[in-house]
């Protein structure tokens, strides 16, 4: 019992501070247990931890057994451990009060667990479970729903999702949940579910907000969104307050991301410009602006965006006699002409949505027109996922702008 006890603590610590991911510690479970050997020290032999990182994790995990550290601030230190290159000690010494004022009592019924019991998603006992891990662990009842297996991240994270658009009444709770089910039967994006049912879509011309900033630059993982967000929803704090509080990103980045998106809002820069230039200033330790003038290419003079046309032409999608055939002296809009395409089947349903999602991100700043035209022809060349390309090139654009379709 003390050896499955420990090692929910050094699955939480490892994969809350980003030292590993899911499928990696399922991976080291089952060696485990083939070899009859300690986790961490399969996961080091294996070599998806390295001993340095271990010791930083044992050590942790150690003061917490004895009741001297909290699993919550300790996640924090290894973060910030990580991220700033400093000893484990260090961090804990650097942990000011400021990094302390997001630890939330759990209770069973709140606005996201709500929620996911009116969707189907959840029952009375599995919230039961996972209040007891989340007093005993100090996580964040969210994070541990998903440690267990109990909801799905993509379940979780439309969860939050609709809580937010709930908070500032951009839906109703009988969308909200409509949206949940939805999302656990087929297993397709929040903002998928909620553009194709007509329930809520972004509008053009928002630019990125602060948190996404950071997943954009890198700075954040999934996990650590969700957990940013739950506390967000749940305490009403500043968001980006909250990312500083876990130990995330300090006051630096967020200064920057939020100059940076005036910048955007203002036409001078795009967001996918934003992203590069807030990852050059914390990497090398220099001002926004001289990120920004490091940028290659340049962001000034902005670069018009692509045209549905310019899209498919420059992806290969359709040769340059039959766009002319179907479309000189039309105006239509994208949408229109994907529709035009389709009916004539020279273009597949699946073909059609990825391209007008790549124009979305493209026209709302989150992709360049040589990324977007490449990204787009792989796909299609492929028949791959979207998601998975853009994960895969490094563009960690919020889903919810590709679903601008105008």
């Amino acid at each position: 019992m003390l050896t499955k006890n420990r090692n929910e603590v050094l699955s939480l610590l490892l994969t809350g501070a980003r030292l590993i991911d899911m499928p990696t510690l399922e991976q080291g479970y089952a060696s485990s247990a083939r070899l009859s050997t300690p986790l961490h020290k399969v996961l080091v032999m294996l070599g998806y931890v390295s001993q340095f990182k271990m010791d930083r994790v044992l050590h942790a995990e150690t003061m917490i057994r004895v009741n001297e550290l909290s699993p919550e601030i300790a996640v924090k230190a290894l973060r910030m451990a990580t991220t700033q290159q400093l000893t484990f000690e260090e961090a804990l010494d650097a942990l000011g009060d400021e990094h302390k004022k997001t630890q939330l009592m759990p209770s069973a019924s709140n606005e996201i667990t709500n929620l996911l019991v009116e969707a189907g998603c959840i029952s009375n006992e599995q919230i039961g479970r996972a209040l007891k891990t989340s007093l005993e662990n100090g996580m964040q009842m969210g994070r541990v729903l998903v440690f267990h297996r109990d909801v799905t991240s993509q379940v979780m994270k439309a969860a939050l999702s609709c809580c937010m658009l709930m908070q500032e009444e951009k839906i109703g709770l009988a969308s909200a949940v409509e949206a949940v089910k939805y999302v656990r039967k087929t297993n397709q994006t929040v903002e998928q579910v909620l553009f194709q049912h007509n329930i809520y879509h972004e509008e053009s011309g928002q630019g990125p907000r602060v948190h996404e900033l950071f997943a954009m630059a890198g700075f954040v993982s999934d996990t650590d969104m969700m957990e940013c967000l739950e506390l967000h929803i749940l305490r009403g704090r500043q968001i980006g307050q909250i990312f500083i509080e876990q130990g995330l990103v300090n006051r630096d980045v967020l200064e920057n991301a939020i100059v940076l998106q005036g910048m955007i809002a203002s036409g001078a820069i795009k967001a996918y410009h934003a992203a590069e230039a807030l990852r050059t200033a914390y990497n090398k330790e220099i001002s926004i602006y001289q990120a920004l003038g490091e940028l290659n290419p340049p962001a000034c003079p902005p670069t018009p965006n692509l045209t549905f046309g310019e899209l498919l032409l420059g992806a290969n999608l359709v040769k340059p006699e039959t766009y002319e055939s179907y479309f000189e002296g039309l105006e239509l809009t994208s949408r229109q002409m994907a529709k035009k395409l389709l009916a004539a089947g020279t273009m597949s349903d699946k073909t059609c949505v990825t391209a007008l999602r790549c124009l979305s991100l493209n026209n709302e700043g989150f992709l360049s027109n040589k990324d977007t035209i490449e990204i787009l022809r792989h796909c299609v060349s492929y028949d791959a996922n979207l998601d998975e390309q853009l994960a895969t090139w490094a563009h960690f654009a919020p889903n919810r702008m590709q679903w601008i379709w105008r």
